[in-house]
């Protein structure tokens, strides 16, 4: 009678790993992406009251991508057009502005987005599992 574990269940183990790993980083991408649109429409939903036209039409965006196992959204003023008073817009000048809010949106939205991604690693383990 052996105690031991079969080399076959270890290698199977290994495949259920490796696919739960591939499922959470599409299931985290995918939240991230959430969390940078709300960002992105929270600044720009700011910006829309703002009593300056020219701060009115800066545009927001976002770009993806990944090193490693991080996923990231950079989020930004696009360039050119009214975009290039972004500064000013959100830190200002000598003789004033800085009345809106870029980082602090994003303040807000870690906790939300911190609760997507946890989320998104036990279901995708669970599936993978057959939880």
């Amino acid at each position: 009678m052996s105690n031991g574990i079969d080399a076959s269940e270890l290698t199977e183990f290994g495949r259920h790993i490796a696919l739960a790993a591939v499922h959470a980083n599409v299931k985290i991408a995918k939240s991230v992406k959430k969390g940078a649109q709300n960002v992105k429409e929270s600044v720009q939903e700011d910006l829309a009251r703002s009593s300056n036209s020219a701060l009115q039409r800066i545009s927001i965006g976002y770009d993806m991508g990944s090193i490693g196992t991080q996923i990231y959204a950079d989020i930004s003023p696009r360039e050119g057009g009214a975009s290039a008073l972004a500064n000013i817009a959100f830190f200002g000048t000598a003789k004033g502005g800085g009345t809106h809010q870029f980082y602090e949106h994003a303040e807000a939205e870690v906790p939300v987005l911190a609760d997507y991604v946890a989320d998104a690693g036990v279901e995708a383990i669970g599936e993978v599992i057959g939880l």
